[in-house]
C-alpha cells in the first residue's frame, strides 16, 4: 500500500469497488468506500461534489457553470451537492 499525503491529493474518483486517487504526479486505486475515505480526508480541506468526485478545496483553480477545473480535468458538481459546496466555499 502506497502512502498518500494529503497535500498531494487533486481529487479522489469512484470508479465501482474502487476509488482512484489523483495526485500531481500518480494514479493510485484503493478498495476503499466513499464514506471510508471521507471519514479519513480533513473536511476543511476536501469535499465532496459529485456522487464520484471528492475535490481538494485548495486544488482548485476554477469554477463555471458548476464544473470545477483542477489542472486538466473538469469535475461537474453534482445537482445534489451543489448547494452544500458553494456555502462551504463562500466561507
Amino acid at each position: 500500500m502506497e502512502r498518500v499525503d494529503f497535500c498531494d491529493i487533486l481529487y479522489i474518483e469512484g470508479m465501482g469497488a474502487y476509488l482512484r486517487m489523483v495526485t500531481k504526479h500518480s494514479k493510485i486505486m484503493t478498495l476503499q468506500s466513499f464514506a471510508q475515505m471521507e471519514n479519513q480526508l480533513p473536511s476543511e480541506q476536501f469535499h465532496r461534489i459529485h456522487k464520484s468526485f471528492i475535490v481538494s478545496l485548495n486544488k482548485i483553480e476554477s469554477i463555471e457553470r458548476n464544473v470545477v477545473k483542477i489542472g486538466e480535468q473538469r469535475i461537474p458538481i453534482g445537482k445534489n451537492y451543489q448547494e452544500e459546496f458553494y456555502r462551504k466555499i463562500a466561507k
